[in-house]
């Protein structure tokens, strides 16, 4: 594990390099790089998903803030953190957005596999469809839908009208303790995320160089952080929506200037250049924590794998980047 870690800081640090002699810049350390973050101005005639989705297509914004979803996230926190709540479960499924009844439907049998799993079994590698009586106004279900049905409506680009599904996950983990956790960037077009309790995740609040993810990913749990420009930690209720490897978006109208043709050939070789950096929260003198995240994916197509992992232990393991992994938070 140590030896792959720094074969790859190694080869990023190489791609670093070239993509700053192509631009003529220098790799200047972390902490002096500037570069400020331009947002598009946020209209309060439109709904907050629709101004989020304005200001993830401009091309130095790669995280956004979605406001007005507290009475959906405070009804989530009520059942999902409270003493009937399970201790440790690691869920993901896709939900159906493109019809109303579908989507609710699909988060029912999420809810119901959180709030009354099976007494037959603990693992299952395909999501099953255990709806029987539903209730067609259950306020925790109602919640699901409204956000799985939000982050559908952030597809964009060649996406856009194709890509109406989501994959939502929810983690349970009575004793969250990270080990070592790296940044990374997600391989998906845009991932909504939410803690319900516990440490919310550490990101990066505008773009970051090549140099600049070099350096973020040397650093591990142990490493003071307060120090790096631009890096948040996201509150409990507080639902934010980061880019991914593969967001595609059409730039704003108010845009100066397209990409030139070298940008865009970097972009090829640099995947991350609009993606939010990002790793979940360090635990600090080894201390162990109740936390519950909520995180939905695009279903682009890429990745359509589900599993519902209920009462065991999950660990938060470096290295663990990918979508596939059941180990990330």
């Amino acid at each position: 594990m140590v030896r792959d870690r720094r074969i790859e800081l190694l080869l990023l640090y190489a791609a670093a390099l070239l993509y700053s002699s192509c631009l003529g810049l220098s790799s200047a350390p972390l902490i002096q790089q500037q570069h400020p973050t331009t947002e598009a101005p946020i209209n309060d005639d439109i709904d907050p998903w629709s101004s989020a989705k304005l200001s993830l297509r401009h091309p130095t914004c790669c995280v956004v803030s979605v406001s007005g979803l507290d009475p959906h996230l405070s009804i989530l926190q009520q059942y999902f953190c409270g003493l009937d709540s399970p201790l440790d479960l690691d869920l993901r499924a896709r939900i159906r957005c493109g019809d109303d009844g579908t989507a609710y439907r699909d988060c029912f049998n999420i809810y119901t596999s959180i709030m009354n799993p099976s007494p037959l079994k603990s693992h299952v590698d395909e999501f099953d469809d255990v709806s029987t009586n539903i209730d067609t106004e259950h306020p925790c279900v109602l919640a699901l839908q409204a956000l799985a049905k939000g982050v559908a409506s952030l597809s964009d680009g060649p996406l856009q009208n194709a890509c109406t599904d989501v994959h939502m996950r929810i983690v349970f983990a009575s004793n969250y303790k990270a080990r070592d956790p790296m940044f990374h960037t997600d391989k998906c077009p845009l991932r909504g995320y939410v803690t319900l309790t516990g440490p919310g995740t550490e990101y990066m609040k505008r773009t970051c160089r090549p140099w600049e993810y070099v350096a973020l990913r040397t650093l591990g749990a142990g490493d003071a952080s307060n120090g790096i420009e631009g890096l948040e930690m996201a509150k409990n209720l507080e639902f934010i929506v980061m880019k991914g490897d593969t967001y595609d978006a059409p730039l704003p109208e108010d845009s100066l200037s397209s990409p030139s043709i070298l940008q865009s050939m970097l972009k090829l070789v640099w995947t991350r250049d609009a993606a939010c950096v990002h790793r979940s929260p360090p635990v600090r003198e080894g201390r162990g924590e109740r936390r519950v995240i909520l995180s939905l994916d695009l279903a682009d197509g890429v990745d359509d794998q589900e599993w519902y992992e209920y009462d065991k232990k999950r660990g938060w393991r470096s290295g663990m980047t990918q979508r596939k992994s059941h180990l990330v938070a």
